[in-house]
């Protein structure tokens, strides 16, 4: 069971669990799920419809529900994962360390801290751990608004960057499939007669960069384009995978009006352009509910002698679904560090008992 944190942290951070490996992830919730059991938490396992199972583990009796949110699953597939590594300079490489094994090892250790000191007749925390976050959270999103929407309040334990900081607001994301059909022929014989798809993807591509609005915090990236047959032929078909972000839900709409419209307009005759939009994560911002959490996490941080700034991140993460509740919801407790989703990952482990203890000190203060 828990014996100190960088041991706990090495245990998991060298079991991979890549979203779509899913007996991979489930191994890591066997892990997580054994460590809860061990502060006296009811787990309970949800098996995900295409992704690995989401654990819901609780405790205390009490009708004010605290929410504590992490993710179980990387980027990495089993065959490029780093193993844990400590690179001897209170820093230390790992696959999933910061983003967001780390996290969930500090939340552990909180718990340990914190839950003697809380009246559990008069409280109950909630964590939920999913293992398809990386990809939307498809099959945990339901399971995430319930658990928010029967909470007072939501604490996230997503990375933070380096040097730490805080955050209560995370951009929405929409995505977006564009693809153009064209008419296929001959590249030299047949051209004056055809209409080539890769041609028309690329102006709709162009046009659709123009949804960029900085004063607005409002981005566009076409992040796949696919494609043609051979360069001889006239492209018959064509596709983009492409995304927008936002920090207003309102806008949601209006971008998907906006593509739609712009993408009504052919930009080469006798092509069809078609557009399938698919949701992530939704948008949410400070408010002054997240506000309370905050100033709480912030005092805490200053007792410690350090100064942990709010950040509005263009990252998306399932404090935002928890945040569609109305609750207040803080995110960024986790491992401190950077180079996330690349083989660089790192975690300033020197860090993480300060970690742990604003993260313990928070959980008692909004339980009281």
């Amino acid at each position: 069971m828990l014996t100190n944190p960088v041991e706990t942290l090495k245990k998991v951070i060298d079991q991979p669990s890549g979203s779509f490996d899913v007996e991979d992830v489930a191994k890591v919730a066997h892990i997580f799920k054994e460590e809860f059991e061990g502060l006296g938490f009811a787990v309970t396992m949800h098996p995900g419809k295409q992704t690995g199972p989401a654990l819901e583990c609780v405790i205390g009796t009490g009708s004010q529900t605290l929410m504590l949110m992490g993710h179980m699953d990387t980027v990495f597939p089993h065959d490029v994962y780093v193993p844990f590594h400590d690179n001897g300079d209170g820093t230390a490489l790992g696959s999933g360390i910061n983003d967001m094994k780390g996290g969930i090892v500090i939340m552990l250790y909180a718990l340990k801290e914190a839950l003697p000191q809380i009246d559990l007749s008069k409280y109950s925390i909630r964590v939920i751990l999913n293992a398809d976050e990386e990809i939307g959270s498809p099959d945990s999103h339901e399971l995430i608004l319930e658990s928010a929407k029967n909470s007072f309040a939501a604490l996230s334990f997503e990375p933070s960057s380096w040097p730490a900081r805080l955050t209560c607001a995370r951009k929405g994301v929409t995505s977006a499939l564009i693809s153009c059909e064209g008419i296929p022929g001959h590249a030299g014989a047949q051209y004056k007669n055809c209409a080539s798809a890769i041609q028309n993807l690329c102006a709709q591509i162009t046009k659709l960069y123009s949804l960029r609005d900085d004063e607005r915090d409002i981005s566009f990236n076409a992040g796949f384009i696919s494609g043609g047959t051979a360069e001889n032929v006239v492209a018959p078909s064509a596709y983009c995978k492409c995304e927008f972000r936002y920090y207003n839900e309102a806008y949601k709409q209006m971008l998907m009006d906006k593509i739609t419209a712009l993408c009504a307009e052919e930009p080469v005759p006798g092509c069809k352009t078609t557009i399938t939009f698919s949701a992530s994560h939704p948008a949410i911002d400070l408010n002054e509910h997240s506000q309370v959490l905050l100033d709480h996490a912030q005092a805490i941080a200053a007792q410690q002698g350090r100064t942990l700034p709010h950040e509005r991140v263009g990252g998306a993460g399932d404090i935002s679904i928890a945040g569609q509740a109305g609750i207040g919801v803080l995110d960024g407790l986790g491992m401190p560090g950077g180079k996330m989703h690349t083989v660089e990952e790192f975690g300033v482990i020197r860090d993480m008992p300060l970690q742990i203890d604003l993260a313990a000190r928070l959980i008692q203060d909004v339980c009281k």
